[in-house]
């Protein structure tokens, strides 16, 4: 990060590509934050002949819909050149080019070559080697849980969570802020004999930065379903505001640090069902 940001202010001119890869990774919205931060620092600048591009991977700017037209407006705003079903797949750093491979209309794939003077690059992610080799792996190399109880599938007395886990959340530390909960919960019922109550309903959180000063804060469940924690009278996520952003920079350090690690954060309290979902016999 000090490296990209010495970068962004030396930059005068010239053409500026960021790139997200496919998904799954850590956090949808992070390779956009470097985007939104370092275009705000140009147009505060009067750097005005700085071309911005977008390389997503992805066919969406992100994928909750709901959080899209703020999205829009900034990116309008900074006038960035969206280019969606872009993969990069090569740098040439001494020539200066990045190679990207473009899905058309038509489905079909071509390469792209662009020249840049500034390459913010996010890599494709993965599960670690000795987990994605292991009996533990899914098909698509993650620990293979359901998603709910964050049990493993096959495996009875084995528990996943956290970004290395199947389930089909953003994978942010709000997430396993969430996931963390429902496993201690589930392993305490079992080794009580009892039922498994406690779910996971998916949430996660992508703060956006979208310029010094205003983040809009996006908390999301599976399917998109929004999950604010806050009341919308208080805090909009869909909207850029700054309350978020001193949410992000002022409190969230605190919760993480004493609230989080030491295991006593009420905001994290998992959710509960009934009927129980019945325990099986752990397998020793």
């Amino acid at each position: 990060a000090p490296y990209t940001w010495k970068l962004v202010q030396a930059m005068r001119s010239g053409r500026a590509i960021f790139t997200q890869p496919p998904m799954p990774i850590k956090c949808a919205g992070a390779p956009q934050k470097a985007m939104y931060l370092s275009a705000d620092h140009w147009r505060d600048n009067g750097r005005n002949d700085i071309e911005i591009e977008f390389h997503n991977a992805g066919p969406v700017l992100f994928g909750v819909k709901d959080y899209v037209p703020a999205l829009m407006e900034y990116v309008r705003k900074y006038r960035i050149d969206l280019n969606f079903g872009s993969k990069l797949v090569a740098v040439d750093g001494p020539a200066r080019i990045a190679t990207f491979a473009v899905t058309g209309a038509d489905g079909e794939v071509r390469q792209a070559r662009r020249e840049f003077d500034f390459l913010h690059v996010c890599p494709p992610q993965t599960a670690p080697d000795f987990i994605r080799e292991s009996p533990l792996a899914a098909e698509s190399g993650w620990i293979e849980v359901d998603d709910a109880t964050l049990r493993h599938k096959r495996f009875e007395n084995v528990f996943g969570l956290g970004d290395a886990c199947s389930a089909p959340n953003a994978k942010t530390a709000a997430a396993a802020r969430k996931q963390a909960p429902v496993v201690a919960e589930n392993i305490l019922s079992l080794l009580d004999g009892q039922p498994m109550r406690a779910v996971y309903d998916g949430y996660g959180s992508c703060p956006l930065t979208v310029e010094r000063g205003k983040i809009v804060l996006a908390e999301f469940g599976y399917g998109g379903k929004l999950l604010p924690s806050f009341p919308k009278w208080m805090l909009d996520g869909t909207k850029p505001t700054r309350l978020a952003w001193h949410l992000k920079a002022q409190a969230l350090p605190e919760i993480y640090w004493l609230g989080m690690l030491k295991g006593r954060e009420w905001l994290a309290s998992p959710e509960h069902v009934e009927p129980a979902i019945q325990p099986r016999p752990a397998v020793a």
